[in-house]
């Protein structure tokens, strides 16, 4: 499928989502049909382009369906799930609660939302947590031995375990990821808001 046409039935998807279930996805595959058959074989990106533009809009189709516009504004909702998520306080029942609000705005698709669930559940709370109960760094043993005559023992070190970067590489990620996704779904929810 070509990479315009997946992304409009992504926005039909979108622009219908208030449809009953089974409406939508019956609205999506007239579409589609449609779009399989108004393009060649061989077609090329100003053959999709074109079909997509006598097509309309997502919103326009989802309008003659009779769908409503969704009129929400981005606001405290969206505000407090991606702190609670961020930060997972006050422990684990900060982070339910965000997964909540996230759960319910209507301002970020099934795909953002999901994103926002698996980076990094429990948020930083979380992280802390990990980061005692599982401490990533090198564990170092020295092994000395004496030989006979000799007054200086003969000692040994060995390392086990990962080098000493990986331990500051993995927090930085741990803490970095669930901001970044925070951002995007902050940005992603400014889009979707009502002007």
């Amino acid at each position: 499928m070509h990479p315009a046409v997946r992304s409009y039935l992504q926005a039909l998807e979108t622009a219908v989502r208030t449809l009953p279930r089974h409406e939508r996805e019956d609205l999506v595959l007239q579409v589609m049909e449609h779009i399989d058959n108004a393009l060649p074989p061989n077609a090329g990106e100003a053959d999709v382009r074109n079909v997509l533009d006598e097509l309309g809009s997502p919103e326009d189709i989802a309008a003659a369906a009779g769908v409503q516009p969704v009129r929400v504004r981005r606001g405290a909702r969206e505000v407090f799930a991606l702190i609670l998520l961020v930060l997972g306080l006050p422990p684990f029942i900060g982070w339910v609660v965000g997964l909540g609000l996230l759960i319910w705005s209507p301002l970020w698709s099934a795909r953002q939302k999901l994103l926002g669930v698996l980076v990094w559940p429990g948020g930083w709370f979380a992280v802390f947590i990990f980061g005692f109960a599982f401490p990533v760094g090198a564990g170092h043993a020295t092994a000395c031995s004496y030989r006979p005559g000799q007054s200086i023992p003969d000692c040994v070190t060995t390392s086990s375990g990962p080098p000493g970067w990986v331990a500051p590489l993995v927090l930085i990620v741990l803490f970095t990821a669930p901001l970044l996704v925070a951002a995007y779904l902050w940005r992603e929810a400014g889009r979707n808001s009502a002007p």
